[in-house]
């Protein structure tokens, strides 16, 4: 059992950094992909190395790598859905668990050559987005790219073993580049490189080199595949000539170069790209612009840590950010060993004190016991409760309203007070909440000697007098982002493009650095220009409405 939630069951799979289980996520009920990350920290590679070596730096890094890989969601990658540490402070994450997946060189057996050739493409979108991303893959091979009916599904990018043992390299180093062979860091071109040996093996049915030469390696240094093998004429050929060049400044110089080769070869002009995976770019743009706020709560959560217990009210307009920052906080507690409870108020309102009933039902999973009374007092926030603990539940004794009020609070607060780690609470869209309102100023004093953070967030444009109705909460205001934040995140959404001062200028201009109007601006463009990368070569318009972007969000 992983930190009482997520039960483990069958080895789905071992390697450099760890192993993978298949895993039971108590407190959904889902079966999940569970990797515990045994590898000291100090060896493993992260997308950008910290800076500092301790071993809270790199554990930092870590969380940050764990977080960035949380937050993508492409067709064609598997989706990270939680990350953590466990109770030995033992990094893991969990991931989409694939029914019936093949590895893509046995998928691909049996089938036509456009067919195959839309495997390729598929694998080249998700590494097109995760370089988008800065994230490098490092180690694709078969086992990597997996096949579920017509869709390829990516997995293990990111983050990798420093220094693999040889019989962990195994199967990984017939798809390396020749220059990380020889000693050189990976790169794009290298992940491009071990396309080409996918490429190489679904359309010509082998690997590349011989597998069984007394130097296998000098072979993929110095050897030259036979290219007449490989089916679908010279101009396929020539595409995978170029992915296998030995020079990687001769190879393609990004994945979307590959993909619009493929397709040329095959004398199609590249399609518009999807809805989804447009979505995916503009969905996952990094977090900018908030480091003076981020100094406050770390501030907040290092006290907590101290038994210094607080509560902090994150207020700003719709789109301004809020989530983001929550999730930077989430991010920081885990790497120091906070356990994280999220609760989110519902847009009618939802069932009384609806905040609650995530993170007590949390708490009451993870916890090792639950006791009677407490199970009975709770229970009519948890209605699963008898299933969680697996036993009956008494129903508690019945009070005046405001007995059973008090109750009720001092219960969730003897709850958070048994919790085994430090804990950050987050309630989000407290301007819809209205009982859930009401534990708050309670808690917030009972808290004060106690490890425990309480992090609520609300849109001031819709509820501006929120913080004087909680006494004891301290409010934090977001205001909008700057110009040079801005140009940041134009960067995040678009590359290379942009950095253009004339898509920038228009973001600033359009959206006055609300966050979520900047990507409701970049997907209209994107929409008439057919391709994010293509906004670049269109002529922007002077505005996008006459009444201003607030038309377009609505």
């Amino acid at each position: 059992m992983i930190n009482g939630r997520y039960q483990l069951h069958n080895k789905l799979g071992q390697g450099g950094m760890g192993i993978v289980h298949r895993a039971t996520d108590r407190l959904t009920g889902e079966i999940v992909a569970l990797k515990q990350v045994f590898l000291p920290v100090e060896q493993i590679l992260f997308a950008s190395r910290p800076i500092s070596q301790t071993n809270r730096e790199l554990r930092l890094a870590l969380a940050h790598e764990f977080q960035v890989l949380a937050g993508l969601r492409h067709p064609n990658i598997i989706s990270v859905l939680d990350y953590g540490f466990d109770e030995n402070g033992q990094p893991f994450f969990t991931m989409s668990y694939l029914e019936n997946a093949q590895a893509i060189v046995a998928a691909a057996n049996g089938r036509s050559l456009p067919q195959k050739i839309t495997l390729l493409l598929q694998t080249l979108e998700a590494l097109a987005y995760l370089h988008r991303r800065g994230i490098l893959h490092r180690d694709l091979k078969p086992d990597n790219v997996l096949v579920v009916g017509d869709t390829v599904r990516v997995l293990d990018f990111g983050l990798a073993a420093a220094k693999e043992q040889a019989s962990d390299s195994v199967g990984s180093w017939l798809y390396m580049a020749p220059e990380v062979l020889q000693g050189q860091p990976a790169s794009e071109a290298s992940d491009l490189y071990a396309v080409g040996v996918l490429a190489y093996q679904l359309l010509a049915g082998t690997h590349p080199f011989d597998l069984y030469a007394e130097d296998t390696v000098g072979e993929i240094l110095e050897g030259e595949p036979d290219w007449t093998k490989i089916q679908g004429g010279e101009e396929l050929t020539a595409v995978v000539r170029t992915l296998l060049a030995k020079k990687p400044a001769e190879r393609f110089s990004s994945a979307n170069q590959v993909i619009a080769a493929f397709y040329s070869a095959l004398g199609q002009a590249v399609p518009e790209e999807t809805a989804v995976i447009r979505e995916s770019y503009l969905q996952a743009a990094k977090f900018v612009g908030r480091e003076a706020e981020m100094a406050q709560l770390t501030k907040a959560l290092q006290k907590a840590a101290d038994k210094q217990g607080a509560a902090w009210l994150i207020g700003g307009e719709s789109g301004v950010g809020k989530t983001r920052l929550i999730n930077e906080m989430r991010t920081h507690a885990l790497v120091n060993g906070f356990q994280v409870l999220h609760g989110q108020t519902m847009e009618d309102g939802g069932l009384p004190y609806q905040a609650w009933r995530a993170p007590v039902r949390h708490l009451v999973a993870t916890l090792p016991e639950v006791d009677d009374l407490t199970a009975s007092v709770l229970l009519p926030l948890v209605p699963d409760m008898a299933q969680l603990l697996e036993r009956d539940v008494p129903p508690a004794t019945e009070l005046k309203e405001d007995a059973a009020q008090v109750r009720l609070f001092t219960t969730i607060a003897r709850l958070f007070w048994r919790a085994k780690r430090p804990l950050l609470l987050i309630l989000e869209d407290l301007h819809l909440a209205e009982a859930s309102l009401l534990p708050l100023p309670y808690l917030t004093r009972l808290i004060a000697g106690y490890p425990v953070l309480i992090l609520g967030s609300y849109r001031s444009d819709e509820r501006p007098n929120l913080p004087d109705e909680l006494e004891g909460i301290t409010p934090l205001l977001l205001p909008r982002l700057s110009p040079e934040a801005m140009a940041e995140l134009s960067t995040a959404m678009l590359g290379e493009t942009g950095r253009d001062e004339a898509i920038q200028a228009l973001l600033q201009r359009e959206t006055e650095g609300n966050a979520f109007f900047a990507v409701e601006v970049v997907r209209t463009l994107a929409e008439e220009a057919g391709r994010l990368g293509d906004i670049g070569q269109m002529e922007l318009p002077e505005t996008l409405l006459p009444n201003g972007i607030q038309d377009i969000v609505q």
